[in-house]
């Protein structure tokens, strides 16, 4: 998460992933091919000469991937969000160390209520998509946030260990990496709540849940805008 910040605060990098944010998208699906490369073919994680480089480039190239939405996030709110999720995440990977329920060996009851959490998120969010309604999009992210967070628990007793089923020591490379995906899932949603500059049809959805403004940034810069044909013409 490192780079996160040098791209709210360097203005060529607003521009270039503002620009060229299918390049970005790019580095994300290559992230996520390489992610299932990297959990499937156990060679790649125990080779010590592949698995660092693998590491590196799966975390690098979902950072990458994130760059169009962090250059649209006000700073302080990106750091309000960012320390928020690292506070939530920590303390239910703490809970779910001491948890005496062992989640590894109740799984199925994860995956149920991971599937319930998934219908109840879709509905509400086609009442937010479709009818408009108010604050449904929050409902739906309860939703989700709650399933997330469920299995922040349950990746806390696999690679603790010591449970029914437990992640081998070795595995520390993709203990990392689940982790890391666990913190960006909740802190996706943090940027629903940030600023809708690149919606030039309405710009008073721009002000949608903004909770930390800038005031400098008051007013989009002209960067801002995703470049597209019809802003262009």
């Amino acid at each position: 998460m490192g780079p996160f910040p040098l791209f709210v605060r360097l203005n060529s990098l607003n521009v270039f992933f503002t620009s060229y944010y299918w390049l970005s998208c790019l580095f994300f699906g290559v992230g996520l091919v390489l992610l299932v490369l990297f959990i499937f073919f156990e060679v790649l994680r125990f080779n010590k000469m592949v698995n660092w480089l693998f590491a590196v480039l799966i975390l690098e190239f979902i950072v990458l991937g994130i760059a169009p939405l962090v250059v649209r996030h006000y700073k302080y709110q990106f750091l309000f969000s960012f320390l928020i999720w690292t506070l939530v995440l920590a303390l239910f990977i703490v809970c779910g160390s001491f948890l005496p329920l062992d989640l590894t060996l109740d799984v199925v009851v994860l995956f149920v209520l991971a599937v319930v959490s998934i219908i109840g998120a879709i509905y509400f969010v086609m009442l937010y998509i479709v009818a408009n309604v108010a604050y449904s999009f929050l409902i739906a992210r309860g939703f989700i946030v709650i399933s997330i967070l469920m299995f922040v628990m349950y990746h806390a007793q696999i690679i603790n260990g010591g449970r029914f089923a437990e992640m081998r020591t070795k595995d520390y490379f993709l203990a990392a990496i689940i982790l890391f995906l666990d913190f960006l899932l909740l802190y996706l949603f943090s940027f629903q709540m940030g600023p809708k500059w690149s919606d030039l049809c309405d710009r008073e959805r721009s002000k949608n849940l903004v909770l930390f403004r800038d005031s400098t940034t008051s007013n989009p810069p002209k960067w801002w805008y995703t470049r597209t044909s019809s802003t262009e013409g």
